[in-house]
């Protein structure tokens, strides 16, 4: 019992001892320069605060149950992954994944159940991709037909189509409301 105790000390203190000595220091990107600006640099600091937080991706892909829209990317052929009944070639996939865009009716979507299941975690803030690789826009815009509010997605006829618009707010109130106070949004 004694050489046990005594190894796992050595073993522990040896531990701590390298990892004191022999741990990388990060290192600084070359050429990047500190933020002078006072607010940027409180916003920045505020950040660092708030630990945990919800990252979400969601858009048309989400029809397939695939991540996101990298299966798009030919580059990406060697792991990302292609189900045989979205299309035979590349070119069929990509026509069928453009048209997800038509028949895009989250009909359940609830931002409110989002917010207080967030807040209920603790979580204190949120980042939401409003438009992904594929283009997809997530909000109304002019640049683009490819969006939620084209009368060529089914949902732009709900109140709640403009998706970004009803996250934010909807977390703003629920989530943010004591941090709207420190962070400027």
């Amino acid at each position: 019992m004694l050489i046990t105790k005594k190894a796992k000390t050595i073993f522990l203190s040896s531990f701590l001892i390298s990892s004191t000595f022999l741990s990388q220091a990060h290192n600084v990107s070359e050429g990047y320069q500190k933020q002078t600006n006072p607010l940027v640099a409180q916003n920045l600091e505020n950040w660092q605060d708030l630990k945990f937080g919800l990252f979400m991706h969601w858009g048309t892909y989400s029809q397939w149950g695939i991540v996101e829209s990298w299966s798009l990317c030919p580059e990406d052929e060697s792991w990302t992954q292609r189900k045989p009944e979205h299309g035979k070639s590349y070119n069929e996939y990509v026509k069928n994944y453009e048209n997800l865009q038509t028949t895009f009716n989250p009909t359940q979507f609830n931002p409110q159940k989002w917010a207080d299941a967030a807040k209920k975690a603790g979580m204190k803030y949120v980042v939401f991709t409003t438009k992904h690789h594929d283009g997809f826009a997530m909000f109304d815009t002019q640049q683009s037909d490819y969006k939620i509010t084209s009368s060529k997605t089914p949902f732009s006829k709900n109140p709640k189509a403009d998706v970004t618009k009803e996250i934010f707010n909807t977390f703003l109130v629920v989530v943010f409301s004591a941090e709207r106070q420190k962070c400027e949004l």
